[in-house]
């Protein structure tokens, strides 16, 4: 009996390693689906840019902080360029889906909340100052939830930069945990970064009917 138990732990922690990927592995898995937002002007100048991920067929999301003030929008990769639409918002939790037509690139898997650890390995993708498809690395630092006990936040020592907002945090299996947001820059600071959970995705179509009721069509400008 002793020795079955031994086999069941050793198959169990094989298939647990077998499925985590090296971090070359998540790179190569992901990157196609990590995207700069550019945004713009009126008069088509630019105005600021940030990350985004492809999360379904033609769909992009991003931070809405990325977007604001924008009256044109589009998503840029390597030599491709293509324009992007809002479609989809949640201002309150910065969270925003753009609609981009034409867009090949393939949606990534979505993490699951539930199995969030912390101390796992962790990884960023995004476009931190302009510097496309950057990866950095790191741990699952805390998790940060509000008085009621909800997740709200994804600390992480995975470094992140302007232009990483929209960007995305993934785990060892490639599934996308949340968006990276925001790090502090202060003197007396280091390495806290942050990125908004993967369930506020989930989530953004319900809210953004309840929340936007009798504005949806709206194209490119947050409101």
């Amino acid at each position: 009996m002793n020795r079955c138990l031994v086999c069941l732990v050793v198959a169990a922690a094989t298939t647990a390693h077998a499925q985590s990927l090296t971090p070359a592995q998540v790179y190569a898995k992901v990157s196609p689906s990590v995207w700069r937002v550019s945004t713009y002007d009126l008069d088509g100048l630019p105005l600021s840019q940030g990350s985004g991920v492809v999360t379904a067929a033609e769909a992009v999301v991003t931070n809405c902080h990325v977007l604001k003030g924008a009256r044109q929008v589009a998503v840029r990769r390597e030599k491709q360029k293509l324009p992007a639409t809002l479609m989809l918002w949640d201002v309150q939790r910065d969270v925003c889906q753009l609609r981009v037509p034409g867009l090949a690139a393939p949606a990534v898997a979505l993490a699951d909340t539930a199995r969030f650890a912390v101390g796992q390995p962790v990884y960023a993708i995004g476009n931190p100052k302009g510097l496309e498809l950057t990866m950095s690395d790191g741990l699952l630092s805390a998790l940060r939830k509000d008085d009621a006990g909800r997740l709200i936040l994804l600390q992480t020592s995975a470094a992140i930069s302007g232009g990483s907002s929209g960007g995305g945090l993934f785990d060892e299996r490639g599934a996308l945990m949340g968006l990276t947001t925001l790090a502090s820059v202060k003197a007396d600071t280091q390495n806290l970064n942050f990125a908004i959970p993967i369930d506020w995705i989930r989530e953004l179509p319900a809210r953004h009917t309840k929340l936007n009721a009798g504005t949806a069509g709206q194209a490119a400008a947050v409101p």
